[in-house]
């Protein structure tokens, strides 16, 4: 029986898929004319490691928003920062779409990403002995 929960759970953790749609709204570009954006998930987890590269003295701000519009988590590189190196746990959101935006001044770039899991099927096997 312990067994079976082992692998059921172990199933649940592979089972649970991170896509990064690299589709943005507007079609904007990953680079804009002050700075560049770019964002990988770390290997077998559900944490969105987030680069920026920035040129100028602007603030830059960095919204996690669901597909609703709230707001989950908001950065801010100050003006002197030229760069942001930023790791986003998103292992307690629930599954749906949601989209990174970055502004600075009137240049923004959006990134969707969806969370989607799969549930574990439960496996019944029968032995008979004749």
């Amino acid at each position: 029986m312990k067994n079976l929960l082992k692998m059921l759970a172990i199933a649940l953790f592979v089972g649970i898929t991170f896509t990064s749609n690299a589709e943005e709204k507007n079609s904007t570009p990953m680079k804009s004319k002050t700075f560049e954006v770019g964002m990988y998930q770390v290997i077998n987890t559900l944490t969105m490691v987030v680069n920026i590269e920035k040129t100028g003295n602007d603030a830059l701000l960095v919204v996690l928003k669901d597909e609703k519009g709230n707001i989950i988590s908001k950065s801010l590189l100050s003006k002197r920062d030229k760069t942001y190196r930023g790791r986003f746990d998103m292992s307690d959101l629930k599954d749906g779409k949601y989209s990174f935006e970055f502004t600075k001044g009137n240049e923004k770039i959006v990134k969707d990403v969806e969370l989607q899991s799969n549930t574990p099927k439960e496996i019944i096997r029968q032995i008979s002995l004749d």
